[in-house]
């Protein structure tokens, strides 16, 4: 098969749209572009045709797919007992990069929705897209048009990338508009919850509509992580081949000098930089660049979160082109949605990392216990394990949190007594994939254990109190690490003391085991 680029400059796009339109409903492949990112096209009525998506794109069959309308003319063919929040809202906002899961109907294959019995539903604004939804005159199944797990593609080239002559069309509307994929609203749930955030979030949609929602860290809480009725919230999303890691600063200088750190930490490995143009333009008049081994990709300083979201993608699939070994990203912490691909990007690649296990750390806001934890934990068996045949790294997340919050400061000043510095950690929410890459999962309460095993249920054996996995305790004897947050800093010396005390502890457990 050989791809037939199409490029959409003519204004005559009826005429031009007509062949792929005609390949989208006898059940082709036709990558198009969105306002997003750019769309892997299949009929969503023909099973055939989705389950091409699903191999193309070596995508897991329990990620559903969204369904793409042209307008709402025709949203009772996909949904069903369409509650009146989807009228108000789709007036507000559609066309536009909102997604609305609805009930689905009896028409779209159980394939589309991942045998759940909901639909997720969206109405793209940009011209191409529009036209040709309207020329398919059929629902359209679009999931981003890149290999399952890596960066989205938000221009013709990175499709062709992954895509060349394994499909038939893609349609050329040069970079998209936004970069990042649309935010994703349950409309199922008893109230109104974001399960993706995008650009649209939950105060734009209070302030257009009246309508209140949970925002993305308040729908965690809740939130199905078996079953997610949205894509994005399972499995590794958005990585490059190469590492990336957060560049963190509460201004431009801290966020130069952690540059710096990593930059000479790894100074023996080919660096990728994505930063804004100003900062790094003030870099090179502080720090000799190695233009040898540093390739970089700059987003404006004046709109930051726009053009980083924008180029997110683009950055990563061209510095990975670059060939760089670990790719540097800035960290923007009020951006949510960028900061949630930012995140996913970062997740550690088990193919790169196959011979270290890793243990994940689990409190409730990822600003106090866990992330003293995970630090505690990789200070101490860094020492250890140069004798140890056990390989471990420690993580962190938390169950009610957004990406990017700072550590508190006492947290970061109790450690600094003891030499550890995480000033520069962010808090992660925690997800399915990071569950599944675990080896093995600590919480710092009984109630967070319980929880987990509720909402996780095939991971319910590597999931336990740190006291359990340290002392062996038994389940109703475990003692829990109490939250220390807003307290003294001497309550926090007293929960870093527990901490060292229980990890060097779980360190002996894990080499018992592990010699066993």
């Amino acid at each position: 098969m050989k791809t037939q680029v199409i490029t959409a400059d003519t204004n005559d796009l009826e005429q031009l749209l007509q062949e792929p339109a005609q390949a989208l409903r006898a059940g082709e492949i036709v990558a198009f572009p969105t306002e997003t990112v750019y769309g892997l096209g299949a009929n969503a009525l023909n099973e055939k045709a989705v389950e091409q998506i699903f191999i193309l794109k070596g995508r897991p069959q329990d990620n559903p797919l969204i369904v793409h309308l042209p307008d709402k003319a025709k949203i009772e063919q996909v949904a069903k007992n369409i509650p009146q929040e989807f009228y108000q809202l789709y007036e507000a906002f559609c066309p536009g990069p909102l997604t609305f899961v609805l009930e689905k109907s009896d028409l779209i294959p159980d394939i589309v929705s991942a045998g759940l019995d909901t639909v997720a539903v969206r109405f793209p604004d940009q011209d191409i897209s529009q036209t040709l939804l309207r020329l398919a005159d059929t629902p359209v199944v679009a999931p981003s048009a890149n290999l399952s797990g890596r960066p989205s593609a938000t221009r013709a080239s990175h499709v062709l990338d992954d895509f060349k002559d394994k499909i038939p069309y893609i349609i050329d509307g040069g970079a998209t508009a936004l970069g990042l994929e649309s935010t994703v609203l349950d409309l199922q749930s008893p109230e109104p919850r974001i399960l993706r955030p995008g650009i649209i979030t939950a105060a734009e949609i209070k302030e257009r509509s009246g309508i209140e929602v949970q925002s993305f860290a308040e729908s965690l809480k809740t939130a199905d992580l078996e079953h997610p009725a949205s894509p994005g919230l399972k499995y590794r999303h958005y990585a490059p081949n190469a590492r990336v890691v957060q560049l963190c600063g509460d201004n431009e200088n801290d966020l130069l000098a952690h540059l710096i750190q990593v930059l000479d930490q790894f100074a023996d490995k080919q660096i990728g930089v994505f930063i804004n143009d100003k900062s790094w333009e003030k870099l090179q008049q502080l720090y000799e660049i190695d233009e040898s081994r540093i390739s970089t990709y700059l987003f404006s300083a004046k709109k930051p979160h726009e053009s980083a979201a924008q180029e997110l993608f683009a950055a990563l699939r061209a510095l990975d082109a670059a060939r760089a070994d670990v790719i540097l990203a800035e960290a923007l912490p009020d951006a949510e949605a960028y900061m949630n691909r930012l995140s996913k990007a970062c997740a550690p690649d088990d193919s790169a990392e196959a011979e270290v296990k890793t243990i994940l750390f689990v409190c409730t806001g990822n600003t106090c216990r866990s992330p003293m934890a995970a630090a505690l934990f990789n200070t101490y068996v860094e020492q250890k394990q140069p004798d140890s045949t056990s390989k471990w790294q420690a993580l962190s997340a938390g169950l009610y949190t957004m990406d990017g919050l700072p550590a508190s400061s006492h947290s970061i000043s109790v450690l600094r007594e003891v030499g550890i510095d995480i000033a520069g950690h962010r808090s992660v929410q925690l997800t399915e994939e990071l569950l599944e890459e675990a080896e093995i999962v600590a919480t710092m309460t009984r109630n967070q254990r319980d929880m987990l095993h509720t909402i996780a249920p095939r991971q319910k054996e590597k999931i336990k109190t740190l006291s359990e996995w340290a002392r062996g305790l038994a389940a109703d004897a475990a003692a829990d690490v109490i939250d220390p947050y807003a307290q003294a800093e001497a309550v926090y010396r007293e929960t870093r003391d527990l901490l060292q005390e229980l990890i060097v502890d779980l360190w002996q457990e894990l080499n018992t085991d592990s010699q066993a």
